[in-house]
């Protein structure tokens, strides 16, 4: 890997920067909702409210912002807007320094709506940027080392953020790391060369409900890309929903402590960026989809593995906290603890499941318009995570077990592998059917 990266100086900067941006997206969101749950709400009730809220203002400017976003990306050189979010990313994190500091919740929420701006902005560049960087060869091995150093990323910011702030001194310590991290993501940012802009005359519609919908529209006529956009947001429904539910599935069905929540979570970034690895090993830099049916076979499967193990071997419900397992005692668990090898299977097939997607997105838009494809695809991710937690909800207003969903959850995901089973195998008459049956 590192003689990839020392290879390509761009990309290097590019995946140095996401990685510090995913990391500190997550050291603040946790370290806020850490903060809230056990400083700044006084029931159960309240910390539900706000910690749902806390998620809508994050996911809210993906739908607001991103086809504007889009459009800028391609108008623009992408390396100097790149630079541009990096360095507002400063500004960004020394109102959520302030507001950390301060205890401000209105002020930590308003931080929160900026970062997922920030994010917002920043997510059609990304992807849209690494073709212009790298070969067609190197691509996919590109978007595999973004998307697996991404959960990684992700993982370590939730856990830093989760312990640093609640720690004495912690928030200030939070407040000067998040910072800290920002300006070192927009020195790193510095080290890019400067990029091609595609259309320069592109006229921008600033009108966010008419330009949205224009750019839906525009990228359907593309069938391939927007199937593998189709696909994407799946995988980010189904991911959604099963790291949503980790905590209370670790708490409520297994009777294990957080120590174990973080494990889980571990492991499947662990097992993300293995499948990731892997189909760029095994594709060797040909982005077909032959095997992405069978992924999401596989994918359900290990749903349901995890849903028999835990009904049959899950100890009794205590209403204790202090009966709780710790990792140690977890792991005793024979039965139990194969959960984490299940776990893994099913991340590495989401990891192998994802990466050719990514590149089939980038490789067969054109130029001019890949930005703006990216865009509508962060519209769409948002969208399909939103429905997760409708999904997630309506379970549990009809008194639902977690284990019910989760069985629920592979049914549906059935059905959408036998859909992409099943499709023809050309790839534009497969995409056509596809987006017929929607």
């Amino acid at each position: 890997m590192m003689h990839f990266l020392r290879a390509n100086p761009s990309f290097f900067s590019l995946f140095i920067c996401q990685f510090l941006g995913a990391f500190n997206d997550n050291l603040y969101k946790n370290a806020m909702i850490m903060f809230i749950t056990f400083k700044l709400s006084h029931s159960t009730e309240q910390t539900g409210l706000l910690i749902t809220l806390a998620a809508g203002l994050f996911i809210l400017p993906f739908f607001l912002f991103s086809s504007f976003a889009g459009q800028l990306a391609d108008r623009y050189p992408k390396s100097m807007l790149i630079q541009k979010i990096k360095l507002a990313e400063i500004l960004v994190m020394l109102v959520g320094a302030l507001a950390l500091v301060s205890q401000q919740l209105e002020l930590l929420f308003f931080t929160l709506f900026l970062m997922g701006t920030q994010s917002a902005f920043f997510g059609p560049l990304k992807y849209s940027v690494l073709p212009e960087l790298l070969d067609d060869k190197a691509l996919m091995k590109g978007n595999a080392l973004l998307s697996s150093s991404t959960f990684i990323a992700i993982l370590l910011g939730s856990i830093l953020g989760g312990i640093g702030v609640l720690v004495e001194g912690g928030t200030e310590v939070m407040a000067v790391s998040v910072i800290l991290v920002a300006i070192l993501g927009y020195a790193v940012s510095l080290w890019m060369k400067p990029t091609v802009v595609y259309q320069p005359d592109l006229v921008i519609e600033k009108n966010i409900i008419k330009s949205t919908w224009q750019m839906v529209a525009q990228c359907r006529h593309y069938k391939m890309p927007f199937f593998a956009l189709l696909a994407i947001s799946w995988f980010w429904f189904l991911g959604a929903t099963l790291l949503s539910q980790i905590p209370a599935l670790v708490k409520y069905d297994l009777q294990a402590d957080d120590t174990v929540v973080v494990t889980f979570l571990s492991v499947f970034s662990i097992g993300i960026g293995l499948g990731a690895a892997w189909v760029t090993q095994q594709f060797k830099g040909n982005v077909h989809l032959k095997w992405h049916g069978v992924f999401l076979l596989g994918i359900s499967l290990c749903f349901g593995l995890m849903v028999w193990v835990i009904t049959h071997y899950s100890p009794p419900l205590s209403a204790s906290t202090d009966s709780l397992m710790n990792l140690g005692s977890f792991l005793e668990q024979g039965a139990l603890s194969s959960l984490l090898l299940l776990l893994l299977i099913l991340a590495m097939l989401g990891g192998a499941y994802i990466v050719p997607l990514y590149t089939l997105l980038q490789k067969q838009t054109p130029e001019p318009l890949r930005a703006r494809m990216i865009a509508v695809n962060n519209i769409m991710n948002a969208l399909f995570m939103v429905l997760s937690s409708i999904f997630i909800m309506i379970g549990y207003a009809l008194s639902l077990s977690l284990m019910t969903m989760f069985v629920w959850l592979a049914i549906f995901n059935t059905l959408v592998a036998l859909c992409i089973h099943v499709l023809p195998k050309s790839n534009d008459s497969a995409a056509e059917f596809l987006l017929k049956i929607r």
